[in-house]
């Protein structure tokens, strides 16, 4: 686990840390001609070389800064756009190849993957990630069934308002329930409490003035984010509550 943790520090400062901007932008541009992408590379091997401590071998931090230079050169050559997906891809990809390197340094892989199989087949975890995934876009899909109504009396009250961004709403319910869904899980209410304060301090611009927006078009969306809000916690409370009792029946 130090090894883990040492190599994770690395990572995290070269990465995001000592990586100018600059360096990003060269990469991206003249892709394995940039010779950011070695002198990164080579960053990574210094780095993890010295967080290891280990002077006699400097093979792990070699071969990791090898694997992580290709993988970056993977992510530049494909990400056109600099998509989420693929940033989570390549931070996933890294975290393997520490995990592997840290797994190899301590002579521990097969009990380290025997560990990791054992916890995931327990009935606990396996509760706690359906409970996860299930409060993230099936909840999204119902919460968005049941407030279709309304979202088509908004529509018809004013055709042309433009004022939400593109799937944001989606993504800010989901954080919302996933983070309802730990709070209920490590018995932390107050913090739920905390979070319909501070989701209570969303406001909606005045549009009462602007052409084509009638009065009422604000206090009903006002209702509609209140409706929808209150159904996204509840089917979260709901989850999480279900797998703690599971969690308990089945110890």
């Amino acid at each position: 686990m130090t090894e883990f943790l040492l190599l994770l520090l690395a990572h995290v400062l070269v990465d995001f840390y000592w990586q100018p901007t600059h360096w990003v932008a060269d990469k991206k541009e003249k892709k394995y001609k940039s010779r950011y992408l070695y002198l990164h590379t080579l960053l990574v091997i210094i780095v993890s070389y010295i967080a290891l401590h280990q002077w006699e071998n400097p093979l792990p931090a070699i071969a990791l800064g090898i694997a992580h230079g290709a993988i970056d050169l993977i992510k530049i050559s494909f990400d056109k756009k600099g998509s989420l997906t693929w940033f989570i891809a390549d931070q996933a990809a890294h975290l393997a190849t520490i995990a592997f390197t840290a797994l190899i340094l301590t002579s521990s892989i097969l009990s380290g993957f025997d560990t990791l199989i054992t916890w995931f087949n327990t009935p606990k975890t396996l509760a706690t990630l359906s409970g996860a995934l299930l409060s993230l876009s099936p909840v999204s899909f119902l919460v968005g069934i049941l407030t279709k109504p309304w979202r088509e009396e908004l529509s018809r009250l004013a055709p042309n308002a433009d004022d939400n961004l593109a799937s944001a709403g989606r993504w800010i319910g989901m954080s919302e329930r996933l983070l309802i869904f730990v709070f209920v899980l490590v018995s932390q209410y107050s913090a739920i409490g905390f979070l319909i304060a501070a989701k209570s301090l969303l406001r909606y611009n005045d549009k009462s003035t602007e052409p084509g927006i009638p009065p009422a078009y604000i206090s009903k969306k006002s209702e509609y984010v209140l409706v929808g809000t209150l159904m996204s916690y509840t089917c979260a409370i709901a989850v999480a509550l279900m797998v703690q009792i599971l969690s308990q029946k089945i110890k």
